[in-house]
């Protein structure tokens, strides 16, 4: 479980999961004592934290409390799983450096509590558990946002490759302006303060992030070619003129291409229209399309039987 909450009128960010113990941890080899249950409460200034076996913890909870039952089961079904119902923090009179978290959860009515004793946690702690996770997910965060802005710009020039195929959207609701990136940033709703470390000043060049990562552990996969970012594609070398595509029509671009669709009502004298067009019709079939939608063809009964082409795409 992890959360911002409001406990005395300040925030925290509290995080409870679990976690295997390391021989560090001074656990037996059991299952049962294998499990541990990591607290940790950060207020964007300090961070406290208490790792404590699963069994430890029952154990300390049924002291205070004999009357609920306390298990692992118990334990998953409310603290691993979702916010407390009520939260208090408590700091110790004889050890300023001490904070005691008290978690409240009601499983079919019943007041559970469990009391989480927390301790500051050290540099090394800060560093593993805030700082470099907040780094990495920057990171990844800012390379995601680098490739979605490449992927605006293909869509870009690919719409107007469609266009110059001879592409026409019939429906204006759904059209689009060009992605124009200098606009975008200036424009951008959100901004933040001007103290402290220039952050996405500092990684913006692609070889410093690339550093980043590495410092950060961070592991990265082979783009694949069909993904890779367009760079140097401009509309200039990217797009290609042409009269039409291949066979007279523009295959794959039904969504966006102006359809020409039989009406229903035409849908049961498909069969006539077929070989009116082939020139094998007869008088049935001749007044038969007629009577469905002269709207739509254009036949005249002279010497040549003439029917305005239907193009589907």
């Amino acid at each position: 479980m992890q959360d911002l909450v409001k406990i005395n009128d300040k925030h925290y960010i509290v995080d409870i999961r679990q976690q295997k113990s390391t021989p560090d941890d001074g656990a037996s080899s059991s299952a049962g004592q294998a499990t541990m249950i990591q607290c940790s409460v950060f207020d964007l200034v300090q961070l406290w934290s208490e790792t404590i076996a699963i069994t430890d913890l029952i154990e300390r909870e049924k002291r205070t409390n004999s009357i609920v039952q306390y298990s692992a089961e118990i334990i998953s079904e409310t603290m691993l799983a979702r916010k407390a119902d009520d939260f208090s923090i408590t700091h110790s009179e004889s050890n300023g450096c001490e904070m005691c978290l008290r978690l409240k959860y009601y499983v079919s009515g019943i007041p559970v509590t469990f009391s989480m004793k927390l301790e500051a946690a050290g540099q090394e702690q800060v560093s593993q558990h805030v700082l470099l996770p907040v780094w990495r997910s920057l990171l990844v965060l800012y390379e995601e946002n680098c490739a979605l802005r490449n992927m605006l710009l293909k869509k870009d020039i690919e719409i107007d490759q469609y266009k110059l195929e001879g592409a026409v959207l019939k429906r204006n609701l759904v059209a689009t302006a060009k992605f124009d990136e200098a606009k975008f940033d200036s424009t951008f709703p959100l901004t933040i303060p001007e103290e402290g470390l220039k952050v996405r000043e500092l990684i913006k060049p692609k070889e410093r992030r690339g550093n980043l990562m590495k410092l950060l552990q961070i592991e990265c996969r082979q783009v694949p070619a069909e993904t890779a970012s367009p760079g140097k594609l401009t509309l200039a070398n990217a797009l290609t003129p042409t009269r039409k595509s291949p066979g007279g029509r523009a295959k794959g671009l039904s969504a966006i291409f102006a359809k020409q669709r039989v009406p229903k009502s035409l849908s049961t004298s498909s069969s006539s229209l077929k070989r009116l067009q082939s020139g094998m019709a007869d008088d049935d079939d001749k007044d038969d399309v007629l009577e469905k939608d002269n709207s739509c063809f254009d036949i005249s009964l002279g010497k040549d039987l003439k029917i305005r082409k239907i193009t589907k795409l």
